[in-house]
């Protein structure tokens, strides 16, 4: 049985400099620090700059990733290219014990998020999910979620497939498994709001940050079940359920050198200490300690020990 399974995104990172005398960048600076909406041929013109480094990626896996250094038993359902980023994507799983269910295809290359760090390492990101759309409902076995406690998805995914999350999240709420969802993006959350308020009611846990929250306006007299974890950067943590408001204020990072994937690790030692005990404030805890040690890295998850 597993803690957490995560359907997501299966793409890598590119990390590339940003070069302001470069045509297509010089588009990119009215978003600077932000995401930037990409056509197909940008995007593969940037994808095949020179990169920096190179790293798995996706919201939902960074997070089972960082569970499963934790120790937790996490898995990860998702689709990539015959290719070799496809086989990094699948050994990056492999490495942080996860149990891969990633499905392989010709039909397209492994999803690619290019990361553009400026001078001031400020970052804008540019991301296509490519052979991650293509996968189907009925790759998500029912037997892989029958044998999960939690299921874990991402707004990124919802935005794009709606029909897929939205039935994998009814799938799961049949077969009594809790559902955990990330809000991914302010753009997301915009696109989806009325679907996301209408999966309120068979969301458990829901993420996001105090951007994202503030598009979905949610008050406690729309809870039931949710529990809402609002990350709000330095100052802290708000929780919000039906019955009571909790704030967490938090130290701040010594040593910030990467705010990429810092809310995917917060939600990993969140949803870690949270399966263990069901403590909110360890589980904020835990959360603000992981998210703290990626901050300090390049990585959007933790380093192997």
């Amino acid at each position: 049985m597993l803690d957490v399974l995560a359907i997501g995104d299966a793409i890598v990172d590119k990390i590339i400099s940003f070069d302001e005398q470069d045509e297509v960048m010089q588009k990119i600076l009215p978003v600077k620090g932000l995401f930037f909406v990409a056509t197909h041929q940008e995007h593969t013109y940037l994808r095949n700059k020179p990169h920096q480094a190179y790293y798995a990626g996706g919201s939902a896996a960074n997070t089972v990733r960082n569970m499963g250094l934790l120790g937790s038993k996490t898995g990860f359902v998702g689709k990539c290219g015959v290719d070799e980023e496809g086989q990094f994507f699948q050994k990056s799983l492999i490495d942080y014990n996860v149990h891969s269910y990633l499905i392989q295809t010709d039909k397209d290359r492994t999803g690619c998020s290019v990361v553009m760090v400026h001078e001031d390492k400020d970052r804008t990101q540019c991301a296509h999910a490519c052979a991650a759309n293509l996968l189907t409902t009925d790759e998500i076995k029912d037997e892989y979620l029958k044998e999960t406690k939690y299921i874990l998805t991402e707004g990124y995914m919802l935005n794009r497939r709606e029909d897929l999350i939205v039935e994998a999240i009814e799938r799961a709420c049949r077969f009594g498994v809790h559902v955990c969802f990330t809000l991914s993006d302010v753009h997301c959350v915009e696109n989806k709001k009325k679907v996301i308020l209408d999966l309120l009611p068979k969301i458990n846990i829901l993420f996001g940050n105090e951007y994202e929250f503030e598009v979905l306006n949610i008050n406690q007299k729309m809870l039931q079940n949710t529990i809402c974890v609002k990350t709000c950067g330095k100052k802290g943590v708000e929780i919000l359920t039906k019955n009571e408001k909790l704030f967490f204020k938090t130290a701040s990072a010594r040593k910030i050198i990467n705010t990429n994937g810092a809310g995917d690790a917060f939600a990993a030692g969140f949803l870690y200490e949270w399966v263990k005990n069901k403590d909110l404030k360890a589980a904020v805890l835990k959360g603000q300690e992981i998210a703290k040690k990626v901050l300090a890295t390049d990585l959007s998850y933790l380093p192997l020990r």
